[in-house]
């Protein structure tokens, strides 16, 4: 079974959505594998402008895969960070429509797009610091969304955000349906030609997504040398509050 389907039936629209609701549509390698060539496919369809990512199930994003982590986490970090890069720097506007969980990684996923719609079931929160990590990769792109402080706060205190007051601080744009969604992309089919590029292009010029790979590796790389971390995680897996 894929873990991302693509749909470019409906050009300037490419709808691409996370479909593993049984790992909580976590990011694991098959997911950010098949997830970066769904962008790919994306950008190369003849006339896309607009790129819609959403979810299947009752998770948008839980987050980060944390099994393995002892051999696997650099690769799984270094290609959670492209993917975070390729979707702030796409020439495709991307619009996340959440109507789940957005858990650590997901709040990035979401973060990273020019456009979120919060649906009725949305929630964001930040978890890392319950498992003993930081959030290193993701803490740039909401920042970039909502202020820095603002992200801190979210990343200290680990909280639930509901979806009206994800708007309310800038992480998501709009609550609401698929009829929220359609009037978001009848505004941006509207756009002049190529002026949709052209901007997203300046504003990423502007306002830089992504502190350098080695601060990011650096920063995990300590947290994840603690024993103690992996304990933690173990722990709470055994528990069954994480997968």
């Amino acid at each position: 079974m894929n873990a991302v389907s693509v749909d470019a039936s409906r050009p300037p629209v490419v709808r691409v959505t996370l479909s593993s609701p049984g790992t909580g549509n976590r990011l694991d390698e098959p997911l950010l594998a098949q997830l970066s060539a769904a962008l790919t496919e994306a950008e190369a369809t003849p006339g896309a402008q607009v790129l819609v990512l959403d979810a299947a199930g009752d998770a948008f994003c839980a987050g980060m895969a944390l099994d393995e982590l002892e051999s696997t986490w650099r690769p799984r970090i270094e290609a959670v960070g492209e993917l975070l890069t390729r979707l702030t720097a796409s020439p495709l506007v991307t619009v996340a429509f959440v109507d789940g969980a957005a858990l650590g990684g997901g709040v990035g996923l979401a973060a990273a797009c020019d456009q979120v719609i919060a649906g009725p079931r949305a929630e964001f929160r930040m978890t890392e610091v319950l498992l003993g990590l930081l959030p290193a990769t993701i803490l740039p792109v909401v920042a970039r969304r909502i202020g820095a402080h603002r992200a801190y706060g979210l990343a200290l205190t680990a909280r639930e955000v509901p979806g009206a007051e994800a708007v309310g601080l800038g992480l998501a744009d709009a609550t609401g349906g698929e009829d929220e969604l359609r009037r978001v992309l009848r505004r941006l089919r509207a756009a002049g030609p190529g002026a949709l590029a052209a901007l997203k292009s300046y504003y990423a010029e502007l306002f830089p997504a992504l502190p350098p790979e080695e601060l990011v590796v650096e920063a995990l790389g300590h947290r994840l040398a603690d024993a103690q971390v992996h304990q933690r995680i173990a722990g709470l897996r055994n528990q069954g509050l994480i997968p």
